[in-house]
């Protein structure tokens, strides 16, 4: 028979296997979180705080941590899309996470497995983590946005300043001629302005065509046709298309014009590609309108990513400033227009609504 003496080593050395494998359990833990947390933050660095791609490119990092199932419904700039990612794990409970700024939410369904029970568990710490990334990545966004209006604001103000630069030599040359008697000093006049003119012409050329017209004159208008609007865009961009009905509205040309480059503008710039381009326009019994533009594309080649169409400065263009979808949108919703865009297989479409504003 053992003695007590030999049951209290055994007993201690029992002890001491379990918190070894305790400690060994935490360790394993602990550089598990810490592996998974960096994974996350090394990707968030990698698609450039961009929370779109980065809730994409995660799940993989979430998965392996352990999580069930990940539901999001996001709200980007107008366009609303549901994303679900999920394994084949059983599920515990549910926890839901709300982020919002500005124009972009993600609203979060996260099921968790049973091993994550605890409220303060490894995983529920690892999903705490990839919500406060999300979180910062919006608030980046924001930032970006602003920073960009502020240059926008910032070139604004050149442009002033290119304008009162003409106009004070306008005045300047209006004052020297009125004081202008001798055939002499008028030929010097000249000589310089031979010199003179042609720099400020070019100046003037250059603010003229980065100036846009105000939008309080878009307004008033007499009632358009939009198969002419269409047509002549079209013939401007040189693009083919079959252009079928027509709807008189009463929306100004200008800001027609305006969305409608815009909108073709993306068709032009990829215009070697084949559209199959088709424009149908069709005028309702309520007075209101609807111009709806399908196009062909090769999934294989691009990559259509619904929910980024009128995000403002984003674009897959090295050309372009990712600004033309969205000030469609918000010319359109000057005269309680909108426009949405749909992908079916390789057949993506574009659907206008216009309301026959009268006259104001």
């Amino acid at each position: 028979m053992l003695y007590l003496e030999e049951w209290l080593s055994i007993g201690f050395v029992l002890v001491g296997l379990v918190l070894l494998a305790f400690a060994y359990y935490l360790r394993h833990k602990a550089e598990n979180l810490r592996k998974t947390l960096t994974q996350l933050y090394e990707l968030n660095q990698s698609v450039n705080q961009d929370a779109l791609d980065f809730f994409e490119q995660a799940w993989p990092i979430l998965e392996q941590a352990g999580l069930v199932t990940i539901n999001a419904n996001i709200y980007w700039f107008g366009e609303t899309q549901n994303k679900t990612y999920s394994s084949n794990r059983k599920s515990a409970f549910k926890r839901s996470y709300q982020i919002d700024v500005d124009d972009m939410s993600f609203k979060l369904v996260v099921v968790y497995p049973k091993s994550a029970v605890e409220e303060n568990s490894w995983l529920t710490l690892i999903v705490s983590s990839f919500v406060q990334i999300l979180q910062q990545d919006l608030e980046h966004k924001r930032s970006e946005i602003l920073t960009s209006q502020k240059r926008l604001e910032r070139y604004q103000l050149f442009v002033q300043h290119e304008i009162k630069n003409i106009a004070q030599f306008i005045q300047l040359l209006s004052e020297q001629v009125v004081q202008l008697e001798q055939d002499s000093d008028k030929l010097k006049l000249i000589n310089r302005l031979q010199t003179s003119l042609p720099i400020m012409s070019e100046r003037a050329k250059n603010t003229l065509q980065k100036m846009q017209q105000p939008l309080h004159e878009f307004f008033v208008s007499d009632a358009v046709s939009l198969h002419s609007i269409l047509f002549e865009i079209l013939a401007m961009f040189e693009l083919d298309a079959d252009l079928e009905g027509d709807a008189n509205v009463f929306i100004a040309r200008p800001l027609l014009m305006e969305a409608f480059k815009n909108i073709f503008g993306n068709y032009r710039d990829h215009k070697n590609d084949n559209h199959n381009l088709k424009v149908k326009v069709e005028e309702r019994e309520s007075g209101s309108a609807k111009v709806v533009i399908e196009s062909q594309f090769d999934s294989n080649a691009i990559k259509i990513q619904v929910e980024r169409m009128f995000e403002p400065f984003w674009t897959s263009s090295e050309s372009g400033l990712g600004l033309g979808l969205f000030l469609t949108r918000e010319l359109l919703n000057q005269v309680n227009g909108d426009i949405h865009f749909s992908q079916h297989g390789n057949t993506m479409q574009f659907e206008i609504e216009l309301q026959n504003t009268p006259n104001i």
